[in-house]
């Protein structure tokens, strides 16, 4: 018999809290708090899935599963009251008594996590850690520092990047002309100003991650930096797939379901009158 206390706590070993930062914490968020509620709750049915939109909620009720594992929160902040889809989601885990994890941010940098699994799925050779500052420790790793898998330029490596991952479009920033050198792979949406500078500083000329804001997309420009967004929730998918199959060898018991958060939006390219 598996409880949600010996996952909780086996999610902790492999995502300890000393690598949180940003203050996306590791945690339960809908469920059973105490050390001592948690010990009474059995688990034998798990969905896994980067984010737990209304249907992989839904997905998660169907299939009768007792626990939600995301990587993305429910409620990135503290509310005082639920409200919309929040309100929905909450109270179809709630009467289905699923309970939800959240593998937070400490979960991008771990070996074997999602820096290193995006990393892999792209056949890139990691050859150090990229740190940021951490909420407990002073440094932790956010990402890889990667070599490029042969001699090439950007639109080369846009190309391969896309063909790697199946996608039909990321955003691209930057000189497509300019050859590619040091990368640094970082999965999600935490790349902020300390991680530009640090990676002008160390010599890096490409970033690979998920998404950037606007204004960290301009700083990134304007340090010289090439990025390439990959989309919502594409570079965290291969990470929290490795978590299912983990759980699989870990926990051989449970039965253990991965579902893909899929990134909706496309980038077109409207007609011009030439084109008509």
């Amino acid at each position: 018999m598996t409880t949600l206390r010996d996952i909780v706590k086996y999610l902790k070993d492999i995502a300890p809290q000393e690598f949180t930062f940003q203050g996306r914490e590791s945690r339960v968020e809908v469920g059973p708090q105490t050390d001592r509620d948690q010990t009474k709750t059995t688990i034998n049915r798990v969905t896994i899935a980067t984010y737990a939109s209304a249907k992989i909620v839904a997905t998660a009720s169907q299939s009768k599963a007792n626990l939600l594992v995301t990587h993305r929160p429910l409620f990135p902040f503290a509310v005082d009251r639920l409200t919309g889809l929040d309100l929905i989601r909450a109270r179809l885990l709630a009467k289905n008594y699923i309970s939800a994890y959240v593998i937070g941010s400490a979960w991008i940098g771990v070996e074997g996590g999602l820096s290193d699994s995006l990393a892999e799925s792209l056949d890139l050779n990691a050859v150090r850690e990229f740190i940021t500052y951490g909420d407990y420790d002073q440094l932790v790793p956010i990402g890889r520092e990667c070599e490029p898998p042969s001699e090439m330029n950007h639109s080369r490596l846009v190309n391969y990047v896309a063909e790697k991952l199946s996608l039909d479009t990321v955003l691209f920033a930057g000189s497509l002309d300019d050859d590619v050198g040091r990368i640094l792979v970082s999965p999600g949406f935490y790349v902020d100003m300390p991680e530009i500078l640090r990676a002008k500083q160390q010599d890096i000329g490409t970033i690979i991650t998920g998404e950037l804001s606007p204004e960290i997309r301009l700083l990134a420009n304007e340090e010289n930096l090439n990025t390439i967004e990959l989309g919502g929730f594409v570079s965290e998918e291969p990470g929290m797939k490795r978590l299912g199959h983990q759980f699989r060898m870990e926990m051989p018991e449970l039965n253990i379901e991965f579902v893909e958060s899929a990134s909706i939006a496309r980038a077109l390219r409207p007609y011009s009158e030439d084109m008509k």
